[in-house]
């Protein structure tokens, strides 16, 4: 039987797995970020193919730890990646992810941008797909995400001219669902084509699977 853990257990065993010196939670980010990066060249070869261009989304959490560190990544793959965030993330590894990010010469873009960056994006695309990641919130989400995610909502409303498809892949969890429940916290959540989640699935995968929404478990050394 696959492994469920609930947003609890989950947190248990990082904590755990940090506090015997194994590994540290930078570490933890660095590898996550790398596994949803190969997870999503896995399940979508042709962007493998050539450099493609990246909205990612990030909130001050460590899920938005996990978004800098995959923005760096695709940017040194030499993708063209706009990154918009909700607000700065607290001192932590999180924080030294975003700053990462910023040393590496990436931009750091508030969310009432993303209309503008999303265009861009496509623009610059062409008929290529642009690849959207939801590094918002993660697991332990347990209130409404109207507001989250009305810039995305919004933007995506307001794409025009010819452009390619989004390909919308989420860390951990879909933003606007509870991960111990799978209970939608908004009439419109994140719509994943592709969930990356890890160590193991959560509660809200088993809700996932019946809407036919993908999810990949990868591992990080837990």
């Amino acid at each position: 039987m696959t492994e469920i853990v609930t947003t609890a257990q989950m947190r248990a065993l990082e904590a755990a797995a940090m506090e015997s010196g194994r590994v540290s939670g930078s570490a933890l980010m660095q590898r996550a970020g790398a596994a949803v990066i190969a997870a999503v060249l896995e399940a979508w070869p042709d962007m493998a193919e050539g450099p493609h261009c990246a909205l990612v989304m990030c909130g001050p959490g460590n899920n938005g730890g996990d978004g800098y560190v995959i923005a760096g990544d695709l940017s040194r793959l030499g993708w063209t990646v706009g990154l918009c965030a909700t607000r700065a993330p607290a001192p932590g590894d999180a924080a030294r992810a975003a700053a990462a990010w910023e040393e590496g010469g990436g931009q750091t873009q508030p969310m009432d941008t993303l209309g503008t960056t999303l265009a861009t994006l496509c623009d610059r695309a062409g008929p290529a797909p642009v690849l959207v990641v939801d590094a918002l919130l993660g697991i332990g989400q347990t209130r409404n995400a109207d507001a989250i995610l009305a810039p995305f909502r919004n933007a995506v409303a307001t794409l025009s001219g010819p452009h390619g498809a989004l390909r919308h892949v989420a860390v951990d969890v879909p933003t606007g669902y509870d991960s111990d429940t799978g209970e939608a916290l908004t009439a419109q959540p994140f719509p994943a084509d592709l969930v990356v989640t890890f160590h193991a699935r959560k509660p809200v995968h088993v809700v996932l699977d019946r809407q036919a929404i993908r999810s990949v478990v990868v591992p990080i050394g837990l």
